[in-house]
């Protein structure tokens, strides 16, 4: 009997020391959440303290995102205003005459009686076809801008032409070599700036005499190079803006508007030139068809085109393209 009593009595004292012991185990692991040990091991944090952590990391990212897009606007603006300080530079080649209004085509300008009356924006009806159809051109002050050609030869070999789009940054020197790469990251003096140049396809003839003329240039967000073609999305700035002009050493032009449009790059792109004349005039349609400004330009078989081409952002690989009619004047 006393050896039994004796026994039970050592297993009962074994699992009070085991249980001690577990809760004095327990006890340690709850106070080494809390501390780091003597020789610097870290042992794991309270979730609290977890949650805290988390939090400043991503408060860390935040402003590490927020400085990087300050940096990237400020880099962006930078550049802009660099280019347009160039830009403007160069706009001093160019002289402003003055003239006599002339109707592409016709000798002498139609007479004061001759022109519509009222004060309706382009395209309106108090205008009529003729005025929409860009039959003629009214200028509050006659002027005829010219390009001194040969002074801005010499500083830049690349030049072939000059495009203007009036009350806009669009007032550039057009540049063409044998690709379509240099000048998207050169200026026209020949120096690296990512805005780059306005330049003609290395396939064009110098002397506009393509069926389709094309021209590319940078959509910027600040207006610069082609900043501005965004805008031909909205009737209003097409009805207040429906030509641009391109002047050469030869001859000067009007660029009469009759759509912009998108297109997929990687899908398809600008014809240059039409296998005869109904791919032409087929060509027209579609691009009118797809333009976000409507007008009643009229384009024959025997007219040219001149599409400007810059980078859009609605999908992948997005272009949009404004094209207009090209009138010697």
């Amino acid at each position: 009997m006393e050896e039994k009593s004796k026994d039970k009595t050592e297993e009962l004292t074994e699992e009070s020391t085991e249980e001690a012991t577990e809760g004095e185990t327990k006890k340690e692991v709850d106070e080494n959440k809390e501390a780091i040990s003597d020789d610097g091991e870290k042992k794991s944090v309270k979730p609290g303290k977890r949650r805290k952590w988390h939090l400043y990391v991503m408060l860390c990212i935040c402003i590490a995102a927020v400085i990087a897009c300050a940096i990237g606007l400020g880099r962006e603006l930078y550049l802009g205003w660099q280019s347009k300080s160039y830009y403007a530079s160069l706009s001093s080649g160019i002289e402003t005459r003055p003239r006599v209004p002339r109707t592409p085509g016709v000798s002498s300008a139609p007479s004061a009686a001759s022109r519509p009356s009222g004060d309706a924006t382009p395209g309106g009806d108090d205008h009529g076809d003729d005025f929409i159809g860009l039959e003629y051109i009214y200028e509050e002050e006659p002027w005829e801008p010219y390009v001194d050609f040969e002074a801005l030869d010499e500083r830049f070999p690349g030049i072939k032409a000059w495009i203007m789009l009036e009350g806009t940054d669009l007032d550039y020197p057009l540049m063409q070599t044998n690709n379509n790469y240099f000048y998207l990251g050169h200026l026209p003096d020949g120096t690296r700036q990512r805005s780059g140049s306005i330049f003609l396809d290395f396939r064009n003839k110098e002397d506009f005499s393509d069926k389709n003329i094309l021209i590319y240039g940078h959509e910027s967000r600040t207006g610069e190079m082609f900043g501005s073609l965004k805008n031909y999305r909205n009737q209003a700035f097409y009805e207040a803006n429906p030509i641009m002009y391109i002047f050469t050493p030869e001859k000067d032009y009007q660029l009469v508007l009759i759509a912009g449009y998108l297109l997929d790059s990687g899908v398809e792109v600008p014809p240059m030139r039409f296998s005869n004349d109904d791919a032409f005039l087929a060509h027209i349609s579609d691009i009118k068809r797809r333009s976000f400004f409507k007008t009643n330009v009229e384009v024959g078989p025997d007219d040219q085109i001149v599409s400007l081409c810059t980078c859009a952002y609605d999908y992948t690989n997005a272009r949009f393209i404004v094209v207009g009619k090209l009138i010697e004047f």
